[in-house]
């Protein structure tokens, strides 16, 4: 396979959709290398055996799997971009309601929640473990490891979409922009690097920043961070 010739960029998601949108678009702007998905079908940081003790183990058990499918070895990877939604997740408690709804229901400053209790518990949950992962440069010792954010997540980021979207309609979504963006690589990480979600800030303090107040509710991401160094 190319991964035992090329060096692998592996790039971790949370579910298809985000691997059938971003995939095909970072394969041309990383053409000189090999570029790998592990999709997790969840969210690593919101998982509840998950905490900031164990986070960067069960970061390094997901590339391992990886590892163990194509056959190369920690000194292949290049670096590990993991690819998160926020959920809203670093609001302060007092932001999160009580509402008669069937699933959250996220606003622009708060979240409605028939539980607000356990959303406050995964919140807490979910801010512990991304404040142990971003700081971390290296896992498995030698391993560059980077994580960045959609808030609330990846349509509401790429389209301005904050409803709940079907499956379906996700993959109509992916894509559009895959039509737009895979034979014009630099319009999309311009995209990225100059719109009004746009982070303008270091790595570190992009992640600062959507800690902020009710910041990660809002249309924000820092993903175009990632392309500096390819431009």
């Amino acid at each position: 396979m190319a991964a035992k010739t090329k060096k692998v960029i592996l790039f971790i998601v949370e579910g298809p959709t985000d691997e059938n949108t971003l995939s095909p678009i970072f394969k041309k702007i990383f053409q000189n290398e090999e570029v790998l998905f592990h999709v997790v079908h969840g969210d690593v940081t919101s998982e509840w055996l998950v905490n900031s003790t164990n986070a960067i183990k069960t970061v390094y058990e997901h590339i391992k799997v990886e590892m163990d499918r194509y056959g190369f070895r920690s000194n292949d990877i290049i670096k590990v971009i993991h690819l998160i939604d926020t959920d809203g997740a670093f609001i302060p408690s007092d932001c999160v309601v009580t509402g008669n709804v069937e699933k959250l229901c996220y606003e622009e400053n708060r979240i409605i929640s028939q539980n607000p209790q356990n959303t406050i518990k995964r919140n807490s949950k979910k801010t512990q473990v991304l404040s142990r992962l971003y700081p971390t440069s290296v896992i498995g010792r030698t391993i560059p490891y980077f994580v960045y954010y959609f808030s609330r997540n990846m349509e509401h980021v790429m389209h301005n979409i904050s409803d709940d979207l079907s499956d379906d309609e996700k993959m109509d979504y992916a894509d559009c922009l895959i039509d737009v963006y895979q034979n014009n690589t630099e319009a999309f990480i311009h995209f990225l690097a100059d719109s009004d979600f746009t982070v303008q800030r270091d790595y570190r303090e992009s992640w600062r920043f959507v800690f902020e107040g009710t910041n990660s509710l809002h249309r924000y991401c820092n993903l175009h961070l990632l392309f500096q160094e390819v431009q």
